[in-house]
């Protein structure tokens, strides 16, 4: 119903918004009655009528496209918009290509189309598409803190994992899950507890697919590193596609990955690459080309202000301005990095990424 519901809106809103658009750019009448009381378009707006039924199904196509009618699971505001923006540009752009290549055929083959019309129809829709949107996924974050539209999950593994997911969805309901039921690795051990962080344990990995059946879960995670792949696969197809389940991994070993992360496949084996590789020769050159250019302007515009810096950072300390220390880059290698003396007296030198991680892995 909601889905249906923001379909017909999103209909209703490009339509509207291409009319706004023709009398904003023209003002003139939309619609002619007749003599006899008869309604019907004005002969103004009769070349652009021809286009809709082009402009709504493009929209809500590429709506479709760019994932804004899935209204379960994780959002956010900022990727929504973002998407919003994709869409309708894309869509813009390819209603523009069909009215100059269409020109409702022959009846309107040598009318000259109002470009303006277009770039008001872009900004019209972006902006209300957009603030629907928003307005949206600010009731459902409202509903879904009352316990509503969340995805029933099943969490696979007691592990500190299995307690870390438990205990974000239960603080950030907005996230949009809920969890329902533990499913034990260890094969039900007769000491374990009939509960974990408050959630009732409802079998073991051999049947988790009747537990996903009577429980109605949508959602499986699996927490535990130690459950066999087989025993997994065979879960998978005997739950089957139908159901909709969807099964994912939370990450153990592969917690403290950095955002430079790539997944790639070698054969049919999935492999992750932590750190990129190091840029061509073409790219560093261009690189570092780029990076004297913008240091140089600078150079030349702060100039006055980098020395009034210095001489203050001078006055407040006895030993030099600038120091240099060593970092390692992404890459590996090993580069000098200059900062003042009080931003290393005070701890505000950016650390290495290396160093970080390390540092977040031990801990």
């Amino acid at each position: 119903m909601v889905k249906t519901l923001l379909v017909v809106t999103d209909a209703g809103l490009a339509l509207s918004c291409f009319v706004v658009a023709f009398y904003v750019r023209h003002y003139q009448s939309i619609i002619h009655r007749g003599g006899s009381g008869t309604l019907s378009w004005s002969r103004e707006f009769a070349p652009y009528v021809v286009l809709l039924p082009l402009i709504i199904p493009i929209r809500l196509l590429l709506l479709r496209y760019y994932g804004l009618y899935r209204v379960r699971g994780e959002f956010s505001f900022v990727d929504d918009a973002a998407r919003v923006f994709k869409a309708i540009a894309i869509s813009s752009l390819l209603i523009v290509a069909a009215t100059f290549m269409y020109r409702g055929g022959t009846a309107f083959r040598t009318f000259s189309y109002s470009r303006g019309i277009f770039v008001l129809d872009f900004l019209l829709a972006f902006g209300s598409i957009g603030l629907v949107r928003m307005v949206f996924r600010a009731g459902q974050i409202m509903v879904r803190r009352r316990g509503i539209n969340l995805i029933p999950t099943l969490i696979v593994g007691r592990g500190p994992e299995a307690a870390l997911c438990i205990r974000e969805m239960r603080a950030r309901p907005e996230l949009g899950y809920r969890v329902i039921g533990i499913i034990d690795n260890d094969g039900g051990e007769p000491n374990a507890p009939a509960s974990f962080e408050g959630v009732p344990v409802i079998g073991d990995l051999k049947h988790l697919p009747e537990a996903i059946r009577e429980s109605r879960a949508n959602e499986v995670i699996i927490s535990d590193p130690n459950v066999p792949g087989e025993a997994l696969f065979d879960v998978m197809i005997q739950t089957g596609r139908r159901r909709g389940v969807e099964f994912r991994i939370a990450p153990t070993l592969l917690n403290c990955l950095p955002s430079k992360t790539e997944i790639d496949q070698v054969g049919s084996l999935p492999m992750v690459t932590l750190f990129r590789s190091p840029l061509s020769n073409g790219a560093r050159i261009m690189k570092r080309t780029s990076d004297l250019a913008i240091a140089s302007l600078a150079v030349a515009v702060l100039s006055p202000l980098w020395l009034l810096i210095a001489l203050l950072i001078k006055f407040d300390s006895r030993g030099a301005v600038f120091y240099k220390q060593e970092r390692v880059g992404m890459d590996g290698r090993v580069f000098l990095f200059q900062i003042s003396d009080d931003a290393r007296r005070h701890g505000r030198q950016p650390s290495s990424r290396i160093s970080a991680l390390l540092h977040k892995r031990e801990t």
